[in-house]
């Protein structure tokens, strides 16, 4: 395995998890297989005669697994955890967990950080990576080291340590992290995880310098995790980095020249130039050279915002909440700001400057009451679709996020998730674990030398089937990794069997939506080359369940284009839906183009006229505003 993967994703030793010919049988035993698993090995797999030969599927010869610390689960709420770490370093990392979701939710409206369908997956290990041999995975031990921006920890700077190794893996609609705990110091209380990962779920979506405040990289004030404070053996508060401004080396030079400006007898104080915030708010994120300085706007105003001055009036945390409100529906304009907060541009920018001369490399610091534990994980013997689905989906999700940026161990994680899913499968069926894992190989051509008499018939490996996966969460996860690795048609049918299960997994949902468009594109049963009813109904049928609660915009693009390309017209409610849908993507300018064509041409003038006007709203490039222009002068015409 390059060590490029043990860098990013913390396994351990890659190679084991290949095929090792070197134990492969030389022959195989005679074996009865029953009619039903017969049946799933291949046409070629039919029982031979005496006079035959019969080439058996390679398999690796290995003694059972006596797992020293082997997976255990637990479900509590808003998670699913699968750990083979002790209770003790267990439940300190879930403390962790959900005193940094405590955080979140202490500091950020609720509006914002909507529930997640599908529970945060929770992989813990504690294992010493010098102790275990090949063929294994797992996640580097956690490090605590001083961060890289520790000068904006203020007195802290020389005490600050913050955990690296925690790996998380992001879908639509599920989260997942893997993190080793080995030989880690139990005594101290974890610092509070902040993950936020609830923001990327919020309809419409929270404007980019809200965002960029956030968690921008460098600038953001949960840009990492917070240390809590303790005071007479009680949390009552917690600290995180402080602000940092454009750079470390920046920001350096400013605390020397305030420093400086203290000691000056003059009566004029420095002032540190604060940028114009039309330029904060614009809608176009800015050119690589500017955007430190527009990331540092964006976490000063946020922190200002959330947890200094505009937070403790309780007028000034009224206006900052319904600026973002705003912002998601529209661009934020001087005029917007000022009928928010009751004055102008110039006047906050002042406030932010006097402010970032008070918090400049000073930690964030948070007051709030933490309990001294949370709800810990009653964990029980993990069964095999437990572990199977868990981590299968952890391995698939970091296989897609690496796709673009490293194709080749992309591959390699989602190679490895097929073998993960593969040996639940076959622990769950009674089949040998270590059977080679690959895809079906066309059979030899000709028969080995020394290959005795006879036809011979080449096994290949044998077929999956939806039919023998009973857990509806791993019939998800299955078919959504046949889906990303091109096998569309097995995709197809463990998404349907999940789906007619009532799964709860959006995402299963939208690819078997869009599965079905696919097929009834290639197709079409209407007049004109057009869907007909029944194909249109199919596709909109689990599309209208993942509407309810997917925060993606696929279901509504999905749903338009059902209709765009379907010969009968959608009723009346079927139109409301597709106007609540575009509202939810309000900078999504080609769908409500495309959305307020199909309520035209289906006679619903008014929804297509309020589909228009909302979508002029973010129109920014021209043939958007041209299109929509013709549309509204077209339905002027006709009324």
């Amino acid at each position: 395995m390059p060590e490029l993967l043990r860098a990013i994703l913390g396994y351990s030793i890659w190679r084991g998890l290949k095929m090792a010919s070197s134990l492969a049988l030389g022959c195989a035993a005679a074996t009865t297989i029953p009619a039903a698993d017969h049946a799933e090995l291949g046409a070629d797999a039919a029982p031979a005669g005496s006079d035959r030969v019969i080439m058996m599927q390679r398999f690796v010869v290995s003694a059972t697994r006596i797992e020293k610390n082997p997976w255990r689960y637990a479900a509590l709420p808003g998670f699913e955890v699968l750990s083979r770490a002790s209770d003790e370093a267990t439940n300190w990392l879930l403390d962790a967990f959900q005193r940094g979701q405590l955080i979140e939710n202490e500091v950020l409206p609720k509006e914002w950080l909507p529930q997640s369908p599908v529970p945060y997956l929770v992989i813990i290990d504690d294992t010493n990576l010098a102790t275990v041999g090949t063929g294994r995975l797992h996640a580097q031990p956690l490090e605590f080291r001083s961060p890289v921006d520790a000068l904006t920890w203020g007195d802290l700077s020389d005490k600050t340590k913050v955990w690296a190794g925690r790996f998380e893996a992001h879908d639509d609609d599920a989260i997942a992290t893997n993190t080793n705990v080995y030989h880690v110091d139990l005594s101290l209380p974890a610092n509070s995880t902040i993950s936020l990962e609830r923001l990327s779920r919020c309809t419409p979506a929270l404007p980019q310098w809200l965002l960029a405040g956030l968690l921008g990289k460098d600038c953001g004030i949960f840009r990492q995790s917070f240390m809590p404070v303790m005071y007479d053996g009680v949390i009552r508060s917690v600290k995180g980095p402080g602000t940092l401004w454009v750079s470390l080396d920046e920001t350096q030079r400013l605390l020397t020249l305030l420093e400086k400006d203290k000691k000056s007898k003059k009566d004029q104080q420095m002032k540190i130039p604060i940028p114009p915030l039309r330029e904060l708010f614009t809608e176009t994120r800015p050119a690589d050279a500017s955007l430190p300085l527009w990331e540092s706007e964006a976490g000063l105003f946020v922190r200002w915002g959330l947890t200094g001055p505009g937070h403790e009036d309780p007028v000034m945390s009224h206006a900052f909440l319904e600026l973002v409100r705003r912002a998601r529906r529209a661009p934020v304009t001087e005029q917007v700001f000022t009928d928010c907060f009751g004055f102008g541009y110039a006047t906050m920018e002042e406030k932010l400057a006097a402010f970032l001369k008070v918090v400049l490399a000073q930690p964030n610091t948070i007051d709030l009451y933490i309990p001294p534990s949370f709800s810990e994980a009653d964990l029980k013997p993990a069964t095999a679709d437990q572990i199977g689905r868990i981590l299968g989906d952890w391995l698939r999700m970091q296989g897609i996020a690496l796709r673009k940026k490293d194709p080749g161990l992309s591959g390699e994680l989602l190679f490895t998730a097929g073998r993960m899913l593969l040996r639940t499968y076959k622990n769950d069926n009674g089949f040998a674990p270590d059977a080679d894992a690959s895809r079906p190989a066309a059979p030899p051509t000709q028969p080995a030398s020394n290959a005795a008499p006879g036809r011979v018939v080449a096994l290949e490996p044998f077929v999956v089937t939806a039919a023998r996966i009973r857990d509806p969460g791993l019939l998800a996860v299955y078919g959504l990794y046949e889906h990303d690795t091109g096998e569309d048609g097995k995709a197809r049918e463990f998404l349907e069997k999940a789906v007619q299960t009532g799964v709860v997994r959006p995402r299963a949902y939208i690819v078997l939506a869009g599965l079905r468009y696919a097929e009834a594109m290639a197709r079409p049963l209407g007049s004109q080359g057009k869907l007909n009813v029944e194909q249109a109904a199919s596709i909109l049928g689990p599309l209208s369940t993942a509407l309810r609660s997917s925060a993606a915009s696929d279901p509504i693009n999905l749903i338009v284009a059902t209709w765009e390309h379907c010969e009968a017209k959608p009723t009346e409610g079927e139109v409301e839906k597709i106007v609540e849908g575009v509202a939810r993507f309000p900078r999504n300018t080609r769908l409500a183009y495309r959305a307020a064509l199909v309520c035209a041409q289906s006679g619903y003038a008014a929804q297509a006229a309020e589909l228009i006007e909302k979508g002029l709203v973010f129109a920014t490039d021209e043939k958007s505003k041209a299109d929509l222009g013709r549309l509204r002068a077209t339905l002027a015409i006709k009324q």
